[in-house]
């Protein structure tokens, strides 16, 4: 595996097939592809790998790529995920949303509040714990706010219990 050929595996899979479609040989090459960043980090794979995400869990792949992530300034991840939190796919959205918990900034609260209002339950929950790790005062409001509007009884709960035990 060499940078090239990583980093063209990657342009070609903007996003991966969702788990239903996505078979061994294209999770495996994934998998060595993140592998490859891991232990060879380049900025370059930032971008691509927050817009590489299908639906559901890349059979457990997916939830390793945050390590790679985790290798990049904290400044240089959070300009890449206000882009990719733009995305209309269901999966870029969901573990970028996931990924912002570990990068907490005040320059995601837009992009995560307008996540709020997504059809997707899943989504909605990890948006509320990413803006739970933000320390102001606006996250906190917007989670407020949004208990008194959530509709689904999963979601409201969450949220519910989040803001008290915050507030303990």
């Amino acid at each position: 595996m060499d940078k090239e050929t990583a980093l063209g595996f990657l342009k070609l899979h903007q996003p991966m097939p969702n788990d239903d479609h996505l078979d061994h040989e294209t999770i495996s090459m994934y998998d060595d592809v993140r592998k490859y960043f891991l232990n060879n980090p380049d900025k370059d794979c930032l971008p691509l790998f927050l817009n590489s995400f299908g639906e559901y869990d890349g059979y457990g792949v997916y939830q390793l790529v945050e390590d790679v992530i985790l290798k990049f300034e904290h400044e240089v991840v959070v300009e890449y995920l206000m882009e990719s939190l733009r995305s209309h796919h269901n999966g870029v959205k969901y573990w970028c949303v996931q990924i912002c918990a570990s990068f907490p900034d005040v320059r995601l609260i837009p992009p995560l509040k307008n996540l709020l209002n997504d059809p997707n339950e899943d989504i909605r929950i990890s948006v509320i714990t990413a803006l739970s790790m933000i320390s102001d005062e606006r996250a906190v409001q917007i989670l407020m706010n949004h208990s008194e509007i959530e509709k689904t009884e999963t979601v409201k709960s969450f949220l519910t219990e989040l803001l008290h035990n915050k507030n303990k």
